[in-house]
């Protein structure tokens, strides 16, 4: 049985957001550019085939590179939380 990844784990393989990967899949899908092996389940869900991990990732660089698809990073988002010092007395 073959290996097949997400989007989000190939996101995170080859560190990208899965906005970026999901758009090239996309695009080498309609082109008809990817393997058998790599399939669209449900909705908008894809199993991929290793062997077009690197068809994927030549299609984002060269996107990137040519001004076509901008990758930003994520924002960090901080949380405080307060905790109140109690007084002392059970009421």
């Amino acid at each position: 049985m073959t290996t097949r990844f997400s989007l989000a784990e190939l996101a995170n393989m080859l560190h990208t957001t899965v906005e970026a990967v999901r758009a090239a899949v996309d695009d080498l899908s309609k082109r008809g550019e990817l393997t058998a092996e790599s399939f669209e389940y449900g909705y908008r869900n894809w199993r991929i085939a290793p062997s077009d991990t690197k068809k994927i990732q030549a299609w984002i660089v060269q996107k990137v590179e040519s001004g076509e698809l901008e990758i930003r990073p994520p924002v960090r988002k901080i949380r405080r939380k307060e905790v109140l010092p109690s007084n002392g007395s059970d009421t």
